[in-house]
């Protein structure tokens, strides 16, 4: 089988490909260091894993001080028990709707559009959250909503 690098010429090559690889070499990427960050909530939603399980997706802007702009990502599978609990304890802890509004009744569909109906009415909101490394993980904790 031959690749057609032509094609990618096209698409990823040439001095575009050389002018975007410069400014990617000026930009260098650090990480948000663990601590707590005033964030507004950008995404909210029910996406895949890499092992193709349902997972709760979130991503948050942070607003003020040296890490303005950068992002911080909540990633929890959804998949049974434990896993559930822990992502509707964090959908909980945002404090956009009442605590018992946000469950899950068994329907990824319903589930779905609990996710998209949180992250419509948290526009405008602001969040505390406490973000700490471990391991490999990434915690995120909502200390407070405004």
């Amino acid at each position: 089988m031959a690749i057609d690098f032509n094609k990618w010429n096209e698409q990823f090559g040439g001095q575009q490909a050389l002018e975007d690889l410069k400014k990617a070499s000026e930009n260098e990427f650090t990480e948000v260091p663990d601590g707590t960050y005033i964030c507004s909530m950008e995404k909210l939603e029910l996406g895949e894993s890499r092992k193709q399980q349902p997972m709760v997706k979130a991503q948050f802007r942070i607003l003020e001080g040296e890490h303005k702009k950068q992002c911080l990502f909540y990633n929890q599978v959804f998949t049974r028990g434990f896993p559930q609990h822990k992502a509707l304890e964090f959908l909980r802890s945002l404090e956009v709707f009442e605590k018992e509004e946000i469950d899950f009744d068994g329907d990824f569909n319903d589930f779905n559009d609990l996710l998209l109906d949180l992250a419509e009415e948290a526009e405008g909101m602001k969040f505390e959250i406490y973000k700490v490394k471990d391991g490999d993980y990434t915690i995120l904790e909502v200390l407070d909503t405004f």
